[in-house]
Order: C-alpha cells, then structure tokens, then sequence
C-alpha cells in the first residue's frame, strides 16, 4: 500500500495523542480503514520494540516485523513446520500446502499472500526443517557417508550427495540442477536408484562400456605418434615454423596418417603424456673442466674458516651509465609507467666491492675501469682494513683481470713472510670461483638488491648523486648486520645435511 508521507506523519499524530478512531481518520485522509489499522499496528510495534524512536517522524520500522506480530502470522507459523514435514520432498508444492492451510484457516492468508510469507519463511528455516527431515530420511551411517562424499574429491558423488541432501528445495528442480551442473533427469535418477536400493545403488561405478584392447592400442599408438611429431621439427612436415601448435599438430597428423583429428583431442593426448607449453629461459652453464675441484676447494675453506681467518665474495658492478632508468613500480589499473630514453648518458662508474661473509659487511669504491690495478687496490684497502686477522681468502670470477700476472707478482709479494713480518699484513689466499658460475658469487644478490632499491626507477642528475644513494643503501646494510648477525651466503658453506646440488637454471644476477 502506498500513501503519501504527510498522511503517515498524520496517522502518527493520532496515535501519540491516543486518538483511535479508525474510520473517522479513515474518512478524513480518504484511505481504507485497514490501511490505518496497519500503521497504527506499526506505530503500536515501534512503541513497543523502540519507545525512544516514536516521536522521530523520520524513523518507520521494517513491515516484515510487524507482519511477524499479527496474529495471521502467528497462525502460520504454528501450522507450516508440520505442512512442510509432510511433504515427500525434495521438491516443496506450494499449492498442496496452501489447500490444507486454507482449510484450517479460511479467511486469512491469500494465494499468493500465502506464498510470499511461505517463501521467506521457508529461506530462513530450511536449516531447521532439514535437519529433521535428514535424521528421518538417513541412518546415522548413511548420513556419515553421505557428508565423506560431499567433502571428498569425487565430483559425481558429491553430486550425488548435493541431490539427496536437499531434502526440500522451494524452486524448481531445474535450480539445482545448474547450481551442482547436471542434468534434470540425471537427478531423478538419482533419487529414484536411492529409493530403489539405497546409498549403494548411487555409489555404483559408471556404466561406461569397457575399452576393446584393439581400441586401446589403437589410442596409445595415436598418442605414441603425436609426442614423436612433438620431439621434431615442423619443418620435417612442411610447416613452415620452428615451434608446434595445437592446430599444426591436427594438420600435419591427419595429413601424413590419413586419420582426422581435432586440435582438442591433440591436446588431451598431450596432456595424458604430462606433455605441456612453458617458455625457455636462458641458463648460464659452467664449461670449467675443475668445477668439481673448484667448487670442493672453496666448501673446505669456508667450512673450516678460522676465527682470525675471513672470506671474501668480490666483483664489480658496471659500467653503470647515469641516464633514466625503468623498473617495476606500483601503478593504477590501465596505467603504463615510462621513462624517456637518451642516447648520451651524464657519466657512468664502476663499483669494485668485497662482501665478507662471516660477519656481512661490505667494503667498496668507485672507479672508470675495471683492471689489475683496481683489484690491488681492493686488496690494499681489505688488508688495511682487517690488518688483525691472520689470512684473508679473496674469491672472483674467471675474468682475465683477476689472473692476470701482475696481480699473481703482487700476491707473490705480500705474501712473503719478510713483507708481513715488516708491516704486520695477513696472508691474502686466492679460491677462484669455477668459470660461468654467477649464482656461487654470493655478491651477485647484494648487487641485485641494490639496484632495486637505488637504481631502478632512478634520473640522477649527476654520477656524484648516483655513488652517494648506493652509499647510503651500503651503509645501512653494514649497519643492519652488525646489530643482527647473520652471515651471507647459503649452500655454499657445505653445512647442509645433504650435499648441495645447484641449479643450473638459479641465476641470481639481475641487476638491470
């Protein structure tokens, strides 16, 4: 019913002044008597439930809730549990419900009044009413298995279970049917091999014909025959590509056997041959011939590294030229990040850096080369730098700098026992990394992280700018690790219960 909000604030008037009268306000607002009736049952419900609320002309209670106080309702919901439970189920027929009800109480509810009240009714107690039902329906074994198959990982049975679980369902069949991806007939064939011989006549295996074994051979041989076209090249059957498709595979299969197949049926045969698309990456492999000996000597030296003794991972970053950088960054949806691209950088440098891995503490400088000197330098300024230790391991890469002859003279010479006597120096002890090994140089990852943090994203006006970011992001882990130790490096310090095996694929160079 629809009247306007003055009549309302007017009907409230009336009651708050305990002015009854129903078809005196009838006549004077022009509406029915039982329109007044009903607000006046509302603001009768408001003074009930919410007394602070009466005098608030802006406040209506929900229609529902007063509907739930009149004595029709209360009628209702004394006598549908029990029309409900009698139904057979699973589907709920409204209008047999509706004849017994009219029966007993024939000057209440409409039809489709009926059916209003008994559909919201029923969504909020079917719960209820199917626990019931459940408990009459099933033993407490069969309702234990009927919840193993609704939990389970077979998608029939819990089909199956969906269907004879739903004891009563309002709507249509049809309903469920699309909510569990059946069929119609399906399900009552379902509840009708229930019926007929219980639980066990549902849980039978389906009724698929077994496979000839000529059928089967012939299957595996199609199979047989697709994965060997895989493993060759598709210009051996006149397609001119260096990769397969689904729809090459189909073509070049029908043509040189004369048995049509679809792309679809080449991949489900893929697909039983665990046979799936991935894209390649590219790999570094090593090609040192001592790798084995190599890789042995720098796990015996760290995992007997004396206390005055300390380990050195060295390489250098660059040459880095100052220009805009890109990177991953957060954006909005449909928002491109970019950054424009100059031919002629602001400078560029190189950062020669050591990483100690015992204590994780970096020690660096910068430079426009990358040579023999600056590696003697990087020697000088670690054995300053750790003067008090008795041997210093240092371990590079195979460039050509690092085993050069000049440094192999250096080394030769402070390492005399003169020379240390005289300026009280540690030994300096080379272990070589194997060659191509990126991911044993444990610095790698500290780079990699660097330049995440500091380069990536990054238009530094000047090179200056550029080397002071870095040492602050340096700095900061220096500092970092000396308040919580931890040493750097993982597998490579052969302390592991197995023994270490790498992947050739676990590449953590990616410094951008």
């Amino acid at each position: 019913m629809y009247i306007s909000r003055n009549k309302k604030d007017i009907i409230r008037h009336h009651y708050i002044k305990g002015e009854l009268n129903v078809p005196n306000i009838a006549e004077k607002l022009q509406l029915r008597a039982g329109t007044v009736r009903f607000y006046f049952n509302e603001f009768r419900v408001l003074e009930k439930l919410r007394p602070d609320k009466l005098h608030d002309f802006d406040f209506f209670i929900d229609k529902e809730k007063i509907f739930e106080t009149t004595v029709w309702f209360r009628n209702f919901e004394r006598i549908i549990p029990g029309l409900v439970l009698a139904q057979p189920g699973p589907l709920i027929v409204a209008e047999q419900m509706y004849r017994k009800y009219h029966e007993i109480y024939p000057d209440e509810y409409s039809k489709p009044r009926f059916y209003y009240v008994l559909k919201r009714w029923f969504a909020a107690n079917v719960d209820k009413i199917s626990s019931v039902k459940l408990k009459e329906k099933f033993t407490v074994k069969e309702l234990q298995i009927l919840q193993k198959w609704r939990k389970g990982n077979d998608r029939r049975l819990w089909q199956v279970a969906v269907v004879l679980m739903s004891v009563y369902h309002y709507h249509s069949l049809g309903d469920l049917a699309s909510r569990i991806e059946t069929t119609y007939a399906t399900m009552l064939r379902w509840i009708r091999a229930y019926q007929r011989g219980g639980l066990e006549a549902v849980n039978r295996p389906g009724n698929k014909k077994p496979v000839r074994e000529e059928r089967r051979l012939a299957i595996e041989k199609r199979r047989d025959d697709i994965v060997h076209m895989v493993r060759q090249s598709p210009k051996l059957y006149g397609i001119d590509k260096v990769s397969w498709t689904l729809t090459d595979l189909a073509y070049a299969y029908s043509k040189f056997t004369g048995k049509a197949v679809s792309f679809s049926l080449v991949g489900s045969c893929l697909k039983k041959r665990g046979i799936k698309f991935k894209r390649s990456r590219e790999v570094i492999v090593s090609n040192d011939p001592l790798f084995r000996e190599k890789f042995d000597r720098l796990q015996e030296v760290l995992s007997g590294l004396g206390k005055n003794e300390k380990f050195f991972s060295i390489d250098e970053y660059g040459p880095k030229s100052i220009r805009p950088q890109g990177g991953r960054q957060y954006v909005r949806k449909g928002e491109l990040p970019v950054y424009y691209k100059i031919d002629k950088g602001k400078g560029f440098f190189i950062c020669t850096c050591a990483l100690e891995l015992s204590t994780n503490q970096l020690s660096w400088f910068y430079s426009t080369k990358k040579n023999t000197d600056e590696i003697i330098k990087l020697i000088e300024v670690l054995t300053l730098q750790y003067q008090e230790q008795d041997r210093l391991y240092m371990s590079w890469d195979a460039a050509s700098w690092h085993e050069s002859q000049q440094l192999s003279d250096y080394l030769k010479e402070v390492n005399d026992p003169d020379y240390r006597l005289k300026l009280r120096t540690p030994e300096i002890v080379i272990v070589p990394l194997p060659a191509r090994t990126p991911h044993l140089n444990v610095i790698e990852s500290v780079f990699s992280g660097m330049a995440k943090s500091v380069i990536h994203n990054s238009d530094y006006a000047t090179v200056e700018q550029c080397t002071a970011a870095i040492d602050r992001y340096f700095n900061n882990r220096n500092a970092h690790f000396l308040k919580h130790p931890k040493r750097a490096g993982n597998k490579i310090w052969g302390k592991e219960k197995v023994r270490p095996v790498f992947d050739k694929a676990n590449i953590c160079r990616n410094i951008g």
